[in-house]
């Protein structure tokens, strides 16, 4: 039996690439998972049956982790359904794909409101409600190499 059964995990950016494959990994290992994605309504839904019928509960949660307020609502929902957090991973990333020189800033903002701000309201909100719950927890920041390595022409990629 795994350390994580019957946990609760929260996946933002769930819906395609590593935080698809996070919350697959995590329902495999017998956590219950809240799948956030803001727009691949789609890809989100098919992702909640595969946890389904790995005899796992999903919930889905329609979020902009860019929105303070949106985060908020979206831990309380998990911890409505699922009776308390245990894992919290950012996942949720965006990047503009015009050269920095070329770009208008408000794809940068976006950048920086998603993958910084973003990261800071899960995180924020969900240790809060770890240590109500008086037995922690463990949060999980994910990010590409390019936190670390510069791409050539490039804001944020």
């Amino acid at each position: 039996m795994s350390t994580l059964s019957g946990k609760t995990a929260l996946v933002t950016g769930a819906s395609r690439g590593i935080g698809r494959a996070t919350a697959l990994a995590l329902a495999e290992a017998g956590c219950d998972v809240a799948v956030n994605y803001r727009s691949a309504a789609a890809e989100a839904e098919e992702l909640a049956e595969q946890i389904g019928r790995l005899g796992r509960r999903a919930l889905l949660l329609q979020a902009d982790v860019a929105n303070q307020a949106e985060v908020e609502r979206m831990l309380a929902e998990t911890t409505d359904r699922f009776g308390r957090i245990d894992i919290a991973v950012s996942n949720a990333a965006y990047s503009d794909r015009e050269p920095f020189y070329e770009a208008d800033m408000a794809g940068f903002h976006r950048t920086v409101d998603v993958t910084m701000w973003g990261a800071f309201y899960l995180l924020r909100a969900a240790a809060r409600r770890m240590i109500e719950q008086g037995d922690g927890g463990s949060v999980v920041v994910i990010s590409s190499p390019h936190a670390f390595v510069a791409v050539p022409r490039s804001m944020a990629r």
